[in-house]
């Protein structure tokens, strides 16, 4: 009787903590959904929306919408070709009152109006070379990242939901279709891996082959490790130099960052001015790109091949 009590109250604490983790998750999917949706609008006004100027007739600055929040929004009436229309804008640099004239961006198909997009990012004082972390991801636009965030999102979503829903309900067919989501979601991730690592040394191979050599005063070394644990070293290293009023951050080995740390402070680097981006002329390619792509193939092989093998029937 004892045990099965204990039994029933370890299901509704785990059964608790899944709704949870599934209404936050829901939240955050909610949140990526809309964030895409948001930046695919900003993107087509910036492609095919044309800059009008108009007068304010009124303005608004009751929150309407959750963002409303964490900024100081208002919402602006005028009127244009004789209608009346209403819009959103961020009222941060500059007080925005009745009889103001605004610029804004008119989209012909939709007929509505947006504010024009300021720029995201000012010229850095300190560039790290892209061979430092390296991701393709920096390569896809906004509108993508998100959408690949959305996705990330929905599919934790499906997972510990459906883990919630069978410990609730014990609906054991949920659990077929979460391996195949699941056999799906390794596929691709495999897929974007190995794109991603094809990516990496074809970038290092064009600076290599393409760069402009130079020899640079470095004004800093430093050095990472990897590895969690205290006995076992995992480092990267990189130099730091001044190129044209910038910092220049660039990976190097680990026999250059020992001489750098003494007294030569040169080091020879190759300059491609087409990437914007530099190599040390003694750097070898990080073979440790490698190892997600064979990982999630690994795994992706391995679903694989147990739901295709099928169980031998017990004998008496």
């Amino acid at each position: 009787m004892l045990r099965n009590l204990f039994r029933l109250l370890g299901r509704v604490y785990t059964a608790f903590w899944a709704l949870v983790m599934t209404a936050l998750l829901a939240a955050a999917t909610w949140v990526m959904w809309y964030l895409y949706q948001a930046e695919r609008l900003d993107s087509k006004f910036a492609r095919e929306g044309q800059l009008v100027k108009v007068q304010i007739k009124e303005t608004d600055r009751n929150p309407r919408m959750f963002l409303d929040q964490f900024g100081n929004a208002v919402y602006v009436r005028f009127n244009y070709r004789n209608q009346t229309y209403k819009t959103r804008c961020a009222n941060d640099s500059t007080w925005l009152s009745a009889g103001d004239h605004i610029q804004l961006l008119y989209h012909p198909g939709l007929d509505k109006f947006q504010p024009p997009q300021r720029a995201r990012t000012a010229t850095p004082t300190r560039v790290r070379s892209r061979l430092i972390e390296w991701s393709s991801m920096v390569d896809f636009s906004r509108e993508h990242q998100l959408l690949g965030g959305f996705i990330l999102a929905a599919l934790a979503l499906f997972f510990v939901g459906g883990g919630a829903i069978v410990t609730l309900t014990s609906w054991t067919f949920i659990q077929t279709i979460a391996r195949f989501v699941l056999l799906a979601a390794l596929g691709v991730a495999a897929l974007f891996f190995t794109y991603d690592t094809i990516q990496y040394f074809q970038y290092f191979q064009s600076l290599r082959a393409n760069g402009r050599a130079m020899e640079v005063d470095v004004t800093d070394t430093d050095r990472t490790n990897h590895s969690r644990r205290s006995r076992s070293h995992w480092y990267t290293y990189d130099a730091t130099f001044r190129f044209q009023g910038q910092e220049r951050v660039v990976a190097i080995d680990e026999d250059d960052y020992e001489r750098l740390n003494g007294t030569d402070r040169k080091l020879r680097v190759l300059y491609n001015s087409s990437l914007n981006d530099f190599i040390a002329v003694d750097y070898s390619p990080a073979f440790s790109q490698l190892l997600l792509p064979l990982f999630f193939w690994f795994l992706f092989g391995l679903l694989v091949r147990n739901s295709l093998s099928t169980p031998k029937p017990v004998r008496p």
